[in-house]
């Protein structure tokens, strides 16, 4: 009897797995497949049963239909996510098949229900809670492209994926509708650049400020995500509002002193990144 390591047995992307030797039903596929797209995605493994630590292919028969399973399995499901099906011969005559579910940017529920892994169980979750992005990070920006650059290419390096709002609105849907689209994305930068001028009716004495319409998303983006989720980078001396208690405020120096402030706080909130990738 061959035994091999779990990651001999396919290419994994996620944390979440379930292995069993032979496919299960439609209603338990969507099951599983929810699950997983519900908790930052996952891996479905047919063809190779466990024993210990290590896993002995016993192989999946192409007779059993495996993408019409799924389907039937996917128009279980009020929701959608992507799922990908790979075979891998690893043993001559037999075949393990991988589903790789991807994350979903909206809960995804099975006849009402919305079920989430905790651990290695797949356990039903309240009111459709899902779990966040922490690979992802929203970039709120005014017209300041440097600036949005610079912090673009600084989440990039700490290997997360920045997701701009206002390039992503660009497919015709206002930044609101794309805030509301990716609800489970973990964090969020917005960009107080001076834009803008203003003051008090009167005053001659304008001072810089964001544009409005970035005052607007961040207090938005508070509110879906979570205000200990948002951070707001101030760069030069714009006015900041002063009837938000409790928000994060990070100077955008020119020496770069505000990156290592904004890392502290996306550590707080969960996010899981390497100082090192930054400065290697």
């Amino acid at each position: 009897m061959m035994l091999y390591p779990l990651e001999e047995l396919t290419e994994l992307k996620f944390n979440n797995i379930y292995v069993r030797e032979t496919p299960v039903s439609s209603k338990k596929l969507a099951q599983l497949v929810a699950a997983s797209a519900n908790s930052n995605g996952g891996h479905i493994i047919f063809g190779a049963g466990p024993r210990g630590i290590q896993f002995e292919v016993t192989g999946v028969s192409k007779d059993i239909h495996i993408e019409e399973l799924l389907q039937k399995s996917l128009k279980r499901l009020d929701g959608k996510t992507n799922v990908e099906v790979r075979w891998s011969k690893k043993v001559k005559g037999h075949d393990v098949v991988n589903f790789t579910i991807e994350p979903a940017d909206k809960p995804i529920n099975l006849n009402g229900t919305f079920y989430i892994w905790q651990d290695d169980d797949i356990i039903i979750a309240e009111k459709g809670e899902i779990l966040m992005d922490n690979s992802k990070v929203f970039i709120v920006h005014g017209r300041d492209d440097l600036a949005k650059v610079e912090v673009a290419r600084f989440v990039e390096k700490l290997g997360l994926e920045a997701i701009i709002l206002h390039e992503q609105a660009s497919s015709g849907k206002t930044i609101i509708e794309k805030i509301e689209e990716h609800t489970n994305v973990g964090f969020g930068i917005v960009l107080y650049t001076p834009c803008d001028v203003g003051g008090l009716k009167g005053e001659t004495d304008l001072k810089a400020r964001a544009r409005q319409n970035v005052v607007f998303e961040h207090g938005f983006l508070m509110g879906k995500i979570g205000r200990s989720n948002v951070c707001a980078l101030v760069k030069s001396n714009v006015e900041k509002p002063n009837d938000i208690s409790g928000v994060v405020y990070i100077g955008m120096d020119n020496a770069g002193g505000w990156q290592a402030e904004l890392m502290k706080e996306m550590k707080s909130s969960g996010l899981e990144i390497d100082a090192n990738r930054l400065y290697g």
